[in-house]
């Protein structure tokens, strides 16, 4: 299997491999209680991670990729704040904490359907009482991108993580259809 386009990008500490903080993590931020307690899995090179904890709230954030928490190691210490970052395979994590947010943006359609079910109930157990998910995923509704598809061994039918969070106040949902711009995309 060859690497994904992000772990080159992983390397170059000029600039967030993923770009800024994702539109519903900016939105988000804004209204969390301070004090906050976040959990970033599948953080890359820590594009929410690091503007989560730019604002003061505690943020913990793994990745499967050591280039990746390299980096945002870096950049944490950069910036002056804290992150606790570590590597870790999502399908072997064991919440042992309950968070206020928890994220997995981009991450869950890259491993296989038990491990992100699994997750997924994990998750909404270990999320506070009024906490929040954000759940970004890539699903069938379109053609994966050749340079990815060896990765997206998990794809979700188009509105099946709506059905799975079905017994939770869904503040925000969207679906739409991108091409991506990545190195390699269409």
């Amino acid at each position: 299997m060859d690497k994904p386009f992000w772990e080159r990008s992983y390397k170059n500490i000029g600039d967030l491999t993923f770009g800024s903080p994702s539109l519903e993590i900016y939105e988000i931020s804004n209204s969390l209680p301070k004090g906050s307690k976040i959990l970033d899995a599948g953080c890359g090179d820590g594009r929410n991670a690091l503007f989560l904890a730019e604002k003061g709230f505690s943020v913990d954030a793994f990745d499967i990729s050591p280039s990746g928490i390299e980096k945002l190691t870096l950049l944490a210490k950069q910036k002056g704040i804290e992150i606790n970052a570590w590597v870790q395979d999502l399908a072997k994590y064991d919440f042992k904490d309950h968070y206020d947010l928890i994220i997995s943006h981009g991450v869950l359609h890259l491993v296989k359907r038990d491990t992100w079910s699994g997750f997924i109930r994990e998750m909404k157990s270990h999320t506070r009482i009024n906490g929040v998910n954000v759940v970004v995923v890539f699903t069938d509704a379109l053609p994966i991108p050749d340079d990815l598809a060896e990765h997206c061994v998990g794809l979700f039918a188009e509105k099946e993580i709506k059905a799975i969070y079905s017994d939770w106040a869904i503040e925000y949902f969207k679906s739409y259809d991108f091409y991506d711009t990545h190195p390699g995309g269409l």
